[in-house]
């Protein structure tokens, strides 16, 4: 038999070195691949693993508040109340390009990749990511694209990857609808619920949760999606049947597309606010509520009453119900005993937990990781020109500005010590790219 030739050789090399190229570049983009017991899903007041057929999992973690839609009292923003008055400020002073490129100076500074690790250090194993629309689809209801014409979600799979490679859940929370699901600064806009009056903005509604529900189907990383925040016609009152109507159109809606992830609804503000999920017809929810007890909130007797009776309520109607109990939004203020306490009989009554938040600007307890208000950082976007007000907004990073909050950190690390709590398996290959998406292309619209 006649020996190949050197050229033969380097052919056939080359040949190899390109198929190599090859694989690695598709397997870059091939969907998550986890062990079937990451996946969780409901079994009626308890969240299993393997698909719901596995064991308990509780969810215990914290908020990314402030990062993906600013809230002035919580995070660097002066000159604007709210994100909508923010955003038409920007623009009309300096374009829509701009408007991007500040953006992305800001989301690149408040959370890196160290802020992952130190929540999985804390001892906690999920996040809640707050979205707001409008970071991802224009009030028209077109979508932002990258360079290739898809719809760019690359901040939220950037979010949900480092999650995963820090062993923590993400759970995907619609803070900020389209319209506003109830005219405050903290849904992005301040001028009415103009979500309940409007079909254009629930039509929107239905596709952002459609197309989130195509790109995260069979993504274990993905505990649930959370489907509005805090939402009521009457805000501050509780919510009204057009809620449950939205609630009722979204759940078929995502159903139709992904029929393993958990949904969750929130009650704004007490349970009976939301149906018996039988009567519904709801599968697979997890029914969540928020705490906030504004009055006298430094006395540890006070927060203990309180905490005390969100419990009762919980076991009464998490029993009526069926399902699980999680506390999606909670702070117990400035009481380390208020802390300890609270956050023990959260975990022994088997609720679930993410506080609000990761880290805050200026109320020192609020955050696992706090600054003060009188940072000179703090950007205001009608009066400082455009360098400075990025310069500023790039100067937000965790290590560098901010202090790790010993009350509550110590809290949750007491609480979660010992419990050995579930924690998704960092999978080999990934569907979505890890690199911060600004810094690998600039974001373009229709």
């Amino acid at each position: 038999m006649q020996k190949p030739s050197i050229k033969t050789k380097l052919i056939f090399r080359q040949v190899l070195i390109n198929l190599f190229i090859l694989f690695t570049t598709l397997t870059a983009f091939l969907p998550l691949c986890y062990s079937a017991s990451d996946f969780l899903k409901v079994d009626g007041r308890y969240i299993r693993d393997n698909h719901g057929k596995g064991k308990k999992v509780f969810l215990y973690g914290t908020n990314l508040g402030g990062w993906k839609m600013h809230e002035p009292w919580m995070s660097p923003l002066a000159g604007a109340e709210n994100e909508w008055d923010a955003r038409n400020i920007l623009a009309s002073r300096f374009g829509k390009d701009a408007v991007w490129d500040l953006y992305n100076a800001y989301w690149d500074s408040w959370i890196t990749e160290i802020d992952f690790n130190n929540i999985a250090k804390a001892g906690l194993n999920c996040i809640r990511l707050p979205i707001y629309v409008l970071n991802h689809m224009d009030d028209k209801g077109n979508w932002r694209r990258d360079r290739s014409g898809a719809i760019d979600l690359s901040r939220i799979e950037w979010t949900v990857n480092k999650a995963l490679e820090h062993g923590l859940y993400t759970i995907l929370d619609l803070h900020g609808a389209p319209g506003s699901q109830n005219g405050t600064h903290h849904s992005g806009r301040q001028n009415g619920s103009l979500l309940y009056s409007s079909p254009l903005y629930q039509k929107q509604l239905l596709e952002f949760w459609r197309t989130l529900a195509k790109r995260f189907k069979g993504n274990a990383a993905v505990a649930g999606y959370d489907l509005l925040n805090e939402p009521s016609e009457t805000f501050p009152g509780p919510m009204g049947s057009g809620v449950i109507h939205i609630y009722d159109r979204l759940y078929h809606a995502i159903r139709k597309i992904d029929p393993d992830h958990i949904i969750i609804m929130e009650a704004i503000w007490w349970w009976n606010t939301l149906p018996n999920p039988r009567e519904k017809h709801w599968r697979n929810v997890v029914y969540s509520l928020h705490y906030y007890q504004w009055q006298n909130n430094d006395d540890f007797s006070v927060m203990k009453k309180s905490v005390d009776g969100w419990i009762k309520d919980a076991n009464i109607w998490g029993a009526k119900y069926n399902v699980p109990h999680f506390i999606g939004e909670f702070t117990l203020f400035g009481n380390a005993e208020s802390w300890s306490y609270g956050l023990k009989k959260f975990t022994e009554s088997r609720a679930h937990w993410t506080t609000w938040s990761y880290k805050v600007l200026g109320r020192n307890n609020w955050g696992m990781y706090n600054t003060v208000m009188q940072n000179g950082n703090i950007a205001n976007i009608d009066t400082d020109d455009l360098n400075t007000i990025k310069y500023k907004w790039s100067q937000w990073n965790t290590p560098e500005f901010f202090s790790p909050n010993p009350i509550v950190i110590d809290a949750m690390k007491k609480v979660t010590k010992g419990r050995h709590l579930k924690h998704p398996t960092k999978a080999f290959s990934t569907k979505f790219k890890h690199s911060q998406p600004s810094k690998r292309k600039r974001i373009v619209e229709n």
